[in-house]
């Protein structure tokens, strides 16, 4: 018998998972129409503005998965507690149950939550689709999710309004109703934002926004424009803030797994973490070739990932995991492993057992710096800094205020 088509024991977990996550959608959304019909039979027909996009995005999970973008289920979670939520607040305010005004509060709160989370994955698209821009600015951000939540309930009640002129059954839109729950969903947003902003050390937020961008890359046109990018920057080969290197950790001579292969993976990326930053192309040959990255030394990419992120965490720091980012872009059947780093305020170290090491960036060449060459480039690249911050607080000097020169 062929052992290699015995799926092995992680392989049939899995499948059992998704077998069952499956089911449980399933049986959520048959559980979502049921009351929604419920709903418009009792006269609850504004639960339509909600159910809709529901059962549309459940659909999708289910019936063409892998074929459309992927929803994370935390989101389909809290849109459909949000949508239960606010058909039992309708319940108990038209049985003049005591608790109605809690759940309308509640419910209004957790729209803003939804079209804030909403805000913050579209804001992560439009930064991957411009390769050139370096991190996010969190204040901007937040504008961005705030201008996303009050246009997606703007919408929303247009909607509920003009369906209402149409439909008799459909209750019109309120000023004084609409505004209160505008309030509430604002408070909803806002408190996605202070979350964001307060997420500086484990990133959460910024991991998984990432690892949704990456699972729905394809289908995004992020991976096509990646992929475009590294070619672009190929082309021009090796540089003071871009370098190549074949694998993650196999000896391409001898076949083996190699610990000097990822200490000079790592030692790229501290010498671009004391410089002004650049990219790392892993699965590229010094003369530009495409071999992709040693894949198959890993169970999987994912597995590939976490190893890179270990190594970041126990050689270089957990500190400045926030300046690398690491993504994994498809050649065909090859894989490039891009690595992202941007410049560091503080130096920054590899750990060699018990000994520290000092890297930088000296053109297309990662040299170890000790001694005065050390301390001299250390202190040039803080004179550097605060010139550069001087210049910046003179440009803002120069800068006529409320419209006219000073």
């Amino acid at each position: 018998m062929d052992q290699s088509a015995v799926p092995n024991i992680a392989d049939l977990d899995m499948m059992s998972l998704k077998r069952f996550v499956k089911g449980l959608y399933f049986a959520l959304l048959l559980l979502t129409v049921a009351l929604t019909a419920i709903g418009i039979y009792l006269g609850y027909v504004e639960s339509l503005i909600l159910t809709l996009p529901i059962i549309v995005i459940m659909c999708m999970t289910i019936f063409t998965d892998r074929k459309s973008v992927h929803i994370p289920p935390f989101l389909i979670m809290m849109l459909m507690g949000t949508f239960y939520l606010s058909l039992l607040g309708r319940v108990l305010s038209d049985q003049d149950m005591a608790g109605a005004n809690v759940i309308d509060v509640l419910s209004s709160f957790l729209v803003g939550v939804n079209f804030g989370i909403l805000g913050l994955i579209l804001v992560y698209m439009l930064l991957k689709s411009m390769p050139k821009v370096k991190g996010e600015n969190p204040t901007m951000v937040s504008y961005f999710v705030l201008a996303s939540t009050l246009s997606l309930f703007t919408l929303m009640k247009m909607l509920q309004y003009y369906i209402a002129q149409v439909w008799d059954d459909m209750a019109d839109v309120e000023m004084a109703g609409m505004m209160e729950e505008g309030i509430l969903a604002m408070v909803g947003s806002l408190l996605v934002c202070a979350l964001y902003h307060m997420d500086e050390r484990s990133n959460i937020f910024t991991r998984s926004l990432n690892m949704f961008l990456e699972i729905n890359s394809e289908y995004l046109g992020i991976a096509e424009r990646e992929r475009e990018d590294i070619e672009n920057m190929i082309r021009f080969g090796e540089s003071e803030r871009l370098e190549f290197k074949s694998t993650v950790r196999r000896n391409l001579e001898t076949g083996e797994n190699d610990k000097r292969m990822e200490k000079a993976v790592l030692k790229t990326m501290v010498a671009f973490l004391n410089a002004d930053g650049g990219n790392l192309l892993i699965g590229v040959k010094d003369d530009g070739e495409i071999i992709g990255a040693d894949v198959d030394s890993f169970d999987n990419k994912d597995k590939m990932g976490l190893h890179l992120t270990n190594l970041i965490s126990s050689q270089i720091g957990k500190g400045f995991l926030p300046y690398i980012t690491v993504s994994m872009v498809d050649f065909d059947d090859r894989t490039v492993v891009r690595v992202r780093c941007e410049a560091c305020p503080e130096p920054v170290f590899l750990k060699d057992g018990k000994v520290e090491i000092f890297y930088a960036r000296m053109g297309p060449q990662t040299v170890e710096l000790t001694g005065m060459a050390l301390i001299d480039y250390i202190d040039n690249r803080r004179k550097k800094t605060r010139k550069l911050k001087k210049a910046l607080n003179e440009t803002k000097k120069l800068q006529p205020r409320n419209g006219r020169e000073d």
